[in-house]
Formats: C-alpha cells, structure tokens, sequence
C-alpha cells in the first residue's frame, strides 16, 4: 500500500499535522473525513489545511481544523499574488509541521508542501499517482490499491494516509461536522422565506450545474422533471446555482412552466451545507454541491456519465443516494474531458426514469421518519 514507514513518521504522537488540497470543492469535501480520522487515531494533533480562497471559509467551519491557509489561486499572474503568497509562506514557517500530506497530487501542491515541510525531520506523504512529477518532491509515496474496472473511492483512498502513518484505515466516516451559530441558522431560514416557504416546508434541492458540460444532465430533462414533479403533487422544487449559471437556471424555470424558486448564487458556499440539511432531497450533476449534500446526510439523486461513480460518487448508505448512468461504450470517458460531441451517457437517462428515482427516494425518507410527504402511486424502472 506504501512505502516502508519509517520511525519518524509512523507509530509515534503527532502534534503538527498539515493537509494540502487547495481544490476542487468535492474533492476537498471527500478528504474531510480523513480530519476527524486523524483526530482519532492521534488524539491531541493540530490538524491545518492550505486551500484556494473560495474554500477557505467552509474549510474553517470545521472544528477539526486548527489553521486554514489561503493559496491565492485566483491571483496568479497578479501583484496580490506574490503578497499573498508571502503571508502563506510566513504562516507555513511559524508551524512546525511533522507531516505534510500532498491530498491534490499536482506538482503545485506538492511545492506547496514542500515549502511546509522545513523542519528537521518533516516528510511529504502524497500518492503514487500524482501527476506532474509530484512524486519528486515527496519524502514517501501511498500507493492506491485499484485496477482497472475496479476503482477505489476517494473516500477511502485519502483515508490510506492514515496507514501510511501507522494508524490503520479508520472506521466508517460519519456525516459531515461543520460548525453554525444561531445567525446563520437565521440566515439560511431568511432565504428559505423568501423563496415563499413556510417554516419548515419540505422542499426538495436541484442542482443542474457542472464545472463541465460532459458531467451536465440536459437542461430540458431538468424542465421536464420539474414539470412533471408538479403535476405529481411532489414538495417545492428549488433551483441552486453559482452566479455564473444564473442563465441556465432562468432557461430551465421558463421551459418548465411552473413555479420555481431560482437561487443564483444567493447561497454563500460556507452556509451551502447547513442549507442543504433542510432539503428532503438532492438532485444534480457530478458536483461539489451534491458531494455536499451526501455528506451531509440528505438522499440524493445524481446523474453520472464522464466519471466513474465509484471512484467520484456520492459517499455514504446506496439506498439513500440513488446513481443513474447509462451503460454505454464510452463511459466513464475521464474526470478531465470538458465537452461532448454526442453526450450519449446523459441524453439516454430519460426525465421519467429520474422521476421514478426520484419517487423512491421520497418513500424512503417518509419510511424512515423524516417528513411527512404525500406521494403519488409509484411507477417506472428507477432503482429500488
């Protein structure tokens, strides 16, 4: 699984503990299980995280974390960037930090480890993997037990940094642990209001944005579902985005022809979590949001075709996070591939199949007690 441990790193008490992963927003939240791990497996170690600005404040709401550094990656090719990166330097020399875990596995993260990494006897963790020729730069490699038609979820594979420090893999991660005052409790409700919903009106979450068109379910199934979800009766649907998607949320809302409420980037992305937990379910794209809500206990319903949902899906119990991919030759086609000339993966899962999913999620929340919601009589081929 690794390279030989040595003394200096395994079988010992850790004090000082830092974790590189500047981005992206599911990936980071796949490695937030291996804090609370670690908390375990070593108790009394400081745990400190380097991310990109626009994680930096969903990272601190974690009470795992003592210290979250700011890697100014917008900035670069900017005079911010080199002021910045001269606080991040400070801050990194001012921790003496026994180990550095490289969780991106690119060749600026493992520099930016490396930079931590100052003090006698410090080492650099990352995997075998890596690209970029990370692994140059790495004290120790971690090697990922996968093959071929057998992938290994990022879950568990970042939790592999814990073997190669002696501590074994953990237990099964729990729900995602983050910290909210009575304020922001207020704000979320605030939203919630004035998307007309009463307090404590179900409502169930959408999300049909991707950072890339290949991982994006067709906008018009979207219309269609939300259609047909209205004339079943179903709880309010509403639709969340970035501001960048405030156009496709509109187009979507327009084809539907029914209300919906449209959250363009009103959502801070620290609040996403706590405002995801008021939401019977979750539908989306591959996405940091709907690895958000899996995290956070809500079921979910997503749509794969590029990835490979088991290496990327939603973590946590199946029954509550329903997968739809369609078999076909070309996929999964590569977390990297930006567009698709035929998109066969997403146009061939129809809007009543995710309908029928959908319906079965929502037995199943009234099964197990969360909500009381009226369902229409079940139909169609979703998965039970």
């Amino acid at each position: 699984m690794t390279t030989p441990p040595s003394k200096e790193t395994s079988l010992r008490p850790l004090k000082n503990l830092l974790i590189v992963k500047p981005s992206s927003l599911g990936d980071i939240l796949h490695a937030l299980p291996l804090v609370e791990e670690l908390h375990l497996a070593f108790p009394g170690i400081s745990v400190d995280w380097v991310a990109n600005g626009e994680f930096v404040p969903l990272l601190r709401r974690h009470p795992g974390l003592r210290n979250v550094w700011e890697f100014p990656r917008k900035e670069f090719g900017r005079p911010a960037f080199f002021r910045k990166m001269g606080i991040l330097s400070r801050n990194l020399s001012a921790n003496p930090y026994e180990v550095v875990l490289d969780a991106q596995g690119l060749l600026r993260s493992a520099l930016l480890s490396r930079m931590a990494a100052r003090g006698a006897g410090s080492q650099v963790l990352g995997f075998a993997s890596a690209r970029e020729g990370a692994t140059l730069l790495y004290d120790r490699t971690v090697k990922i037990p996968e093959s071929p038609g057998h992938p290994f979820h990022a879950v568990p594979r970042n939790l592999l940094f814990l073997q190669a420090l002696g501590a074994g893999m953990g237990g099964t991660p729990g729900p995602l642990r983050l910290q909210y005052a009575p304020e922001d409790r207020e704000t979320v409700d605030r939203l919630l209001a004035e998307c007309g919903l009463l307090p404590g009106e179900p409502f169930i979450a959408l999300h049909p944005g991707a950072r890339r068109e290949s991982k994006r379910w067709p906008s018009t199934y979207f219309s269609d579902l939300l259609r047909t979800m209205a004339k079943k009766g179903l709880p309010r649907p509403l639709l969340l985005g970035d501001r960048g998607e405030a156009s496709l949320l509109s187009q979507i809302e327009a084809r539907s022809g029914v209300p919906v409420s449209v959250l363009p980037g009103r959502i801070p992305l620290d609040l996403l979590p706590h405002f995801l937990s008021r939401a019977l379910l979750f539908v989306g794209n591959d996405s940091g949001p709907l690895h958000m809500a899996a995290l956070s206990g809500v079921p979910t319903l997503s749509f794969y075709g590029s990835s490979d949902p088991g290496r990327t899906g939603p973590w946590g119990d199946p029954q509550r996070n329903i997968v739809l991919r369609e078999p076909v030759a070309c996929s999964p086609c590569g977390d990297f591939r930006k567009s698709c000339a035929h998109m066969t993966c997403q146009v061939s899962l129809p809007p009543q199949v995710a309908l029928d999913a959908v319906l079965v999620l929502l037995e199943r929340v009234r099964e197990r007690g969360r909500g009381s919601v009226p369902l229409p009589t079940l139909s169609g081929s979703a998965p039970r």
